[in-house]
């Protein structure tokens, strides 16, 4: 038994030399020989083999990814074997495969790094927040690469991806708060940034190259993550989940308006209309001339039969944006409602001689609503004219107007 032993050992030790020479030659099919050889004794195999084994892998890998051939599936293959190893020898106490595989690695991450942040710019960002899981996957102790991963995902409408990394950030309570250190350059008077590297810039400004050294605070993104949360499990109609992100992103950023619409998306979604309110109104101490919030109350009135607040709501709107189409086309909208109780008053009418004077005044009235009804309307098609149902409701007011 002990004579197998060593001489699977004897074994293992030329195949992992021959792997050696065969990675230098590039010889690929040799090296996935000997590799698929070496996984099967891996259970009899010395730690220091096994960090070999791991080692050699990895460097196939990487070669197969940079060469072009299934560059996705070699790369995430190559990853979990450099993980595999540094995590191996942390756990055997050794270093001796982890002193060259650490270049590897940063190599290997400056590279994809690279390819993200490019088609990120190309705009293919289903592809860049692909690559930044890779970069994350890669470096674990850099989180904020998983955080660009859902970010892009979000560019790229890939919801699903993206609540999964986005709620991987929340587990790992990533906040994204950071110093940017930075300094003007003396050659080009710009303002230039040493990114975390407060040493660098010190540097810099020591030796002459740089001037006015400043600190850029970068807050935190917890509130970009909850509310992006929010967002998507409001299109998936998963309330309940959506009400904790919601509320979390409200309560830490109270100046950003985008968590108090989401909250009240959340409340009008759900029928709860009397926080929708309480919510609302708080917001507009906070956001007086707010079109969104101010719309939104106007609507919520508007529905609540409660047409003097909600005209109010809509001139707020106007007073700040004159242009805003939908306001003008629901004061146009409320002023035409006028016409169903006068018109049922003229119905109500006798035939007779002397109702008529009562029916011409009626008349008048009738005329005053269409014409108040489409001034409103008039000024809305002036900033939008594709509308075609406002457009052919200004033809039958106009019609009615002048055969009146």
């Amino acid at each position: 038994m002990f004579l197998i032993t060593c001489s699977s050992s004897f074994a293992q030790k030329e195949e992992l030399k021959e792997i050696e020479k065969q990675l230098k030659k590039n010889n690929k099919t040799e090296i996935q020989n000997l590799l698929t050889t070496l996984e099967s004794k891996l259970n009899i195999a010395s730690d220091d083999q096994k960090a070999a084994y791991y080692f050699y892998k990895s460097q196939h890998e990487i070669n197969l990814s940079n060469e072009g051939i299934d560059v996705d599936e070699n790369r995430t293959k190559a990853i979990e074997t450099l993980n595999q190893l540094l995590k191996f020898e942390n756990e055997t106490k050794s270093k001796r495969y982890t002193t060259d595989a650490l270049p590897l690695k940063n190599q290997l991450l400056a590279k994809i790094v690279d390819e993200a942040i490019a088609t990120n710019k190309g705009s293919n960002f289903k592809k860049s927040s692909r690559l930044f899981e890779q970069a994350y996957n890669l470096n674990t102790t850099d989180t904020v690469y998983l955080y660009y991963a859902a970010s892009d995902a979000v560019n790229a409408k890939d919801y699903d991806f993206a609540e999964s990394k986005f709620k991987d950030l929340v587990k790992l309570n990533f906040d994204g708060k950071s110093n940017t250190y930075v300094a003007t350059s003396q050659i080009n008077g710009k303002v230039e940034s040493f990114g975390t590297d407060k040493k660098a810039r010190d540097l810099a400004v020591k030796t002459g190259t740089h001037v006015q050294p400043d600190l850029i605070e970068n807050k935190s993104v917890k509130p970009v993550i909850y509310n992006n949360l929010t967002q998507i499990l409001l299109n998936k109609q998963n309330y309940s989940e959506a009400e904790q992100f919601a509320l979390k992103a409200v309560d830490l950023d109270k100046d950003n308006v985008n968590s108090l619409l989401n909250v009240l998306t959340l409340f009008y979604n759900t029928n709860r209309l009397d926080k929708f309110e309480e919510y609302a109104e708080k917001g507009l101490e906070r956001f007086p001339k707010n079109e969104a919030l101010l719309y939104n109350l106007a609507v919520i009135n508007l529905g609540n039969n409660n047409a003097p607040v909600s005209i109010s709501y809509f001139e707020r709107i106007l007073k700040e944006n004159p242009n805003h189409f939908e306001a003008l086309k629901a004061l146009g909208n409320i002023e035409l409602q006028k016409d169903a109780d006068v018109t049922n008053k003229i119905n109500a009418l006798p035939n007779t001689n002397a109702s008529n004077k009562k029916r011409s005044d009626l008349m008048i009235e009738k005329k005053a609503v269409y014409q108040n009804a489409l001034n409103f309307y008039l000024k809305a098609q002036k900033v939008n004219m594709n509308d075609e149902g406002l457009n052919d409701l200004i033809r039958q007011i106009e019609s009615f107007l002048n055969e009146n």
